[in-house]
């Protein structure tokens, strides 16, 4: 590896590590302005070791191109290995950097699994109340630590004894090369796009049958749907390391790097969201004309207040996001929970009564009272009929 190679890698190894912070300081700020620190979850908690984790990860492929000049235990002849002196520079350099790789790896495979982790307790508030997605929840949780743990017992059973993964000369074999080995990069590959696939299909489906406007709609698949972008880099990454890893060992760690960057600013999209929202409306209004009145700029015109169906039926459970405000605070799709009637979730306007005007006389209160029933919102109206016999014609004053 050149220096200028190595010197434009360690930029983009840091530079992707600043943009990282950035990313997950504004979850933090966003959950704590709008939520409050005491509404913090298991799921944040698990950012910060995430974090820790990919800070450890990008300190291993820093090494690996800073100091070990890029190299390990493979890209060599065996005649190379056998004229290799123990004592040698090179030889310190391939045994060290084996090793770095050895526990890059295994940083890069708790990465990943902390962030999907990440994304189920996310979804876990996010589909509170829908049927059935408790239990979807909890095999996913399965799922994730039954991936995780068969990861791990690949990276530490697939050269036996361990140490082979160092060994110089003789070759210990493709397996025992933690720079290209096979059986470790595709598994892991296989591994992290099926455990994607299922926690994609876990919000997808709601948020397809939700009553939601289609902009919306749309943006929340997108945003649920980054997990087709992870599984890009992750055979991107595989590819690389099978066709060029023996050329250059330092892919697994290009590679490496730039999944785990990718992984950790989707995974943090959701929680910053609302905070992007904030400011697109904020410009919104503030391109408004000045004359709009505070009523319609602020609040709810009359024939679009949302809230409960109007009828005194129970509808049926539909998919929406409740009490949205222009922080987008609320993180369930769905509301089912009974409290006396079931939330639709969509916008509705108001059924005003008509006013009945016969047997009004003059002073005399008009309005339509509720039934005992009646789970209807009804509105009232107040007013007086006055005759002006000067005219001889009616007139009403509200």
């Amino acid at each position: 590896m050149s220096d200028s190679e190595a010197k434009a890698f360690i930029q983009e190894v840091w530079g992707l590590q600043g943009t990282a912070y950035f990313v997950v300081g504004l979850r933090y700020y966003t959950k704590l302005k709008i939520m409050g620190w005491h509404k913090f979850s298991w799921d944040d908690f698990i950012m910060f070791l995430a974090v820790l984790t990919y800070t450890a990860e990008s300190v291993m492929a820093y090494l690996v191109v800073a100091y070990w000049k890029g190299l390990a235990n493979n890209a060599m002849t065996d005649e190379q290995r056998a004229t290799l002196d123990p004592n040698s520079e090179e030889w310190y350099l391939r045994v060290s950097g084996s090793k770095t790789h050895v526990v890059g790896l295994l940083l890069y495979t708790t990465l990943l699994w902390l962030l999907k982790s990440c994304w189920l307790v996310y979804y876990s508030r996010l589909t509170d109340g829908v049927n059935n997605m408790r239990q979807v929840i909890l095999w996913g949780a399965g799922i994730i630590a039954t991936t995780y743990i068969s990861c791990l017992l690949v990276a530490f059973l697939k050269c036996i004894p361990f140490n082979h993964q160092w060994q110089i000369n003789p070759s210990p074999g493709n397996h025992c090369m933690p720079a290209i080995s096979s059986i470790q990069t595709i598994y892991v590959m296989i591994m992290n796009s099926l455990t994607d696939f299922y926690l994609m299909g876990i919000p997808i489906p709601v948020v397809w049958k939700s009553h939601l406007p289609w902009k919306k709609k749309v943006a929340l698949l997108v945003m649920f749907s980054g997990g087709l972008l992870e599984m890009v880099f992750g055979i991107m990454r595989c590819v690389s390391i099978l066709t060029l890893g023996d050329i250059d060992p330092a892919q697994s760690g290009y590679w490496s790097v730039r999944e785990s960057f990718v992984s950790v600013v989707l995974t943090n999209m959701p929680m910053i969201h609302p905070l992007f929202k904030k400011f697109i409306d904020k410009s919104r209004s503030l391109s408004r004309s000045k004359g709009t009145s505070q009523g319609e700029s602020r609040g709810y015109k009359l024939g679009s207040i949302p809230g409960r169906e109007l009828t005194g039926k129970r509808s049926k459970p539909s998919y929406s996001i409740p009490n949205e405000t222009t922080w987008g605070s609320k993180e369930h799709i769905v509301s089912e929970r009974d409290h006396g009637g079931a939330s639709s979730g969509k916008d509705t306007s108001l059924d005003l009564p008509k006013h009945q005007t016969s047997g009004a006389s003059r002073g005399e209160k008009v309005s339509k009272r509720p039934s005992k029933d009646d789970n209807r919102i009804l509105v009232t109206t107040e007013y007086t009929v006055t005759e002006d016999t000067r005219n001889s014609s009616s007139r009403e004053e509200f």
